[in-house]
């Protein structure tokens, strides 16, 4: 039979264990003055590069981290970050003033810039970043050496072209684009001219970059940071009217988050400030082309820059 002194040895020995092992789960655990961030992405390139950069460098800094990159469109990623289950994601101005705030189009990057800001932290408690100088806004597209045979540089250029050869050319975009008022409807409205019914091709999302380099389509809608547009020897049809809205990438956090960790904002910040147009280009180009992993790609320009070991 065991003493009442060996019997009081063994009772604070398994104490002990319980109290370590309950010190290494809250340890694991989020609370108030360490939380989690989790941070997330739309779906495809461009974002899951800028996710993943922000994953990478707050890992370095020793926060904690969940990865939730590409967890869906604005229509699943901004509930998202207002009921709490995300902390921090790249949005585009353009997308949050015309989707989320309803406004017109704006086409100073400035002006767009403090007008969401403003918005997102009064309604929402959401804090903006600063911005990248890189514009991710729509854009039409011709082949280069087909736009530059009949002479087409602006928009108005390729409107007057169609309005005096109706049904020649065709255009590429899929459908959101063609029934979105920053899109097909007030394009054609604000340079006066009509594609016709007959000359658009509805195509998946990215698809309409081959289309037009392969002759299937003669104009086509994209994005301006794609790194496709240079390496398909493609060309921007200028606009010359100022028709599309800017779409200027930020971070976008929870108050929370910079309350928890204020020197977050400058760590950001600097990351952004190195994101110009054509760098995020090539980023890009580097998936889409090269078929590098977006992991790859925003690990390598992280350690490239000195923002990582």
């Amino acid at each position: 039979m065991k003493s009442k002194k060996s019997f009081k040895k063994w009772s604070l020995l398994l104490i002990a264990i319980l109290l370590t092992a309950t010190l290494f789960i809250g340890c694991g655990e989020d609370d108030e003055d360490n939380p989690t961030i989790t941070v997330a992405s739309k779906p495809w390139t461009e974002q899951m590069i800028l996710g993943n950069m922000l994953l990478d460098l707050f890992d370095h800094h020793g926060y904690p981290v969940e990865d939730r990159i590409g967890l869906g469109e604005s229509d699943v990623i901004r509930p998202a970050l207002h009921s709490d289950q995300v902390d921090v994601y790249w949005e585009y101005t353009g997308t949050t003033l015309t989707t989320f705030m309803h406004e017109d189009p704006v086409g100073d990057p400035d002006e767009a810039y403090q007008m969401v800001k403003d918005w997102d932290k009064e309604e929402n408690d959401v804090v903006w970043l600063e911005y990248s100088e890189a514009n991710n806004a729509y854009v039409l597209l011709m082949r280069e050496e087909d736009a530059n045979e009949k002479g087409i540089v602006t928009i108005s250029d390729l409107a007057a072209y169609i309005n005096e050869n109706p049904g020649e050319l065709d255009l590429g975009c899929n459908e959101v684009f063609y029934e979105r008022e920053d899109g097909v409807q007030g394009l054609e409205r604000v340079y006066d001219f009509e594609f016709g019914d007959d000359n658009i091709t509805f195509l998946s999302t990215g698809l309409y970059y081959d289309a037009l380099r392969q002759g299937e389509v003669d104009v086509a809608e994209g994005f301006g940071t794609d790194g496709r547009i240079p390496a398909f020897d493609l060309i921007i049809i200028e606009d010359d009217a100022d028709f599309f809205p800017v779409y200027n990438p930020a971070p976008v956090v929870r108050q929370e988050i910079l309350d928890a960790y204020p020197e977050l904002e400058e760590i950001v910040n600097e990351l952004t400030r190195l994101l110009d147009h054509d760098t995020l280009t090539e980023l890009n180009e580097e998936v889409d082309i090269h078929e590098l992993e977006p992991e790859e790609v925003a690990e390598n320009f992280l350690r490239d820059n000195g923002l990582i070991d």
